[in-house]
């Protein structure tokens, strides 16, 4: 059996020619053996996955690790605040109570989230920035469609949709960061963005199985570029998460909608119509903002 392919710093090889295919492999070479490497990633996210994994860990206990961020602790409690979380205006002011509305996997996701967001690049004005600000605000936007999507279909827990939608570009995420000193001359190959496509969710999947998140979260973001995939026992959750990717576009332009369920055979499954995406995005509008605005984005 030949011996695992060693971990590589990316950032020693910024005067080596390297393919984007090489990059990837590299990457997810390290990621398979279970080495996730963001740079400034806070501890707080850490010590809330790790108690998170104890199956005796009560809301009373996670709420004493989010309390150590107080930012954190700010961001949980506006989420579970947000109209869609809280419905009947009764706010919750105490983590505690907050966690319970949200469930564990929510609380987990907003931790991760909150964490990749507070990530602090070795320069200041690194022209990544814009970039990864869109990613954040494309993640928020598609778990909010997620979440209606969901709730509309009653194909999966909202929550769930929620949860993946967040993290669906996790893995464009991590290879912007850890590639950012060899990204600009890949680019000029012309090959960079669409290795990043391509590869995304296989690095997305490997970060999140390593994080431990739920089964079907983890299905969903390495599937959702199989937009052609057949249907498989299972997997509706990947359905949702590749409408929600789908309507993105449609938010801003609903003439898109009726060439977008045509040609995306997962809405099909789902059993929406044109016309029921559109009645979706005008209905839950003020949601679909709301949840945008608590995700923090």
């Amino acid at each position: 059996m030949s011996s695992p392919e060693p971990a590589v710093d990316v950032s020693s090889l910024a005067t080596l020619t390297l393919t984007p295919f090489d990059l990837t492999r590299k990457l997810t070479a390290e990621l398979a053996a279970g080495e996730v490497h963001l740079p400034s990633f806070p501890d707080v996210a850490a010590r809330v996955q790790r108690v998170l994994e104890d199956p005796k860990a009560t809301p009373a206990t996670i709420a004493k690790v989010l309390g150590a961020d107080a930012a954190l602790a700010a961001r949980v409690l506006r989420i579970a605040n947000s109209s869609v979380f809280n419905p009947g205006a009764q706010p919750v002011t105490e983590l505690p109570s907050a966690i319970n509305r949200l469930g564990y996997d929510l609380v987990r996701c907003a931790a991760m989230s909150f964490a990749m967001r507070q990530m602090k690049l070795v320069d200041a004005d690194s022209a990544l920035r814009p970039q990864l600000q869109e990613l954040w605000r494309k993640g928020a936007l598609v778990a909010a469609l997620g979440y209606v999507v969901a709730r509309e279909t009653r194909a999966v827990r909202a929550e769930e949709a929620l949860v993946a939608g967040l993290m669906h570009n996790l893995g464009r995420l991590y290879l912007l960061v850890r590639a950012r000193g060899l990204a600009g001359a890949i680019e000029e190959a012309g090959l960079w963005d669409q290795v990043v496509h391509d590869w995304h969710p296989r690095i997305g999947r490997l970060i999140l199985e390593h994080w431990k998140f739920p089964e079907a979260i983890v299905l969903a973001v390495a599937e959702q570029n199989a937009w052609d995939r057949p249907s498989v026992s299972g997997t509706r959750l990947s359905d949702v998460l590749i409408v929600a990717t789908s309507l993105v576009p449609c938010v801003y332009y609903r003439q898109l909608i009726d060439d977008t369920v045509t040609a995306v055979a997962p809405f099909q499954r789902l059993g929406l119509t044109a016309a029921d995406c559109n009645q979706l995005l005008a209905a839950s509008a003020e949601q679909i903002a709301s949840l945008r605005d608590a995700l923090g984005n």
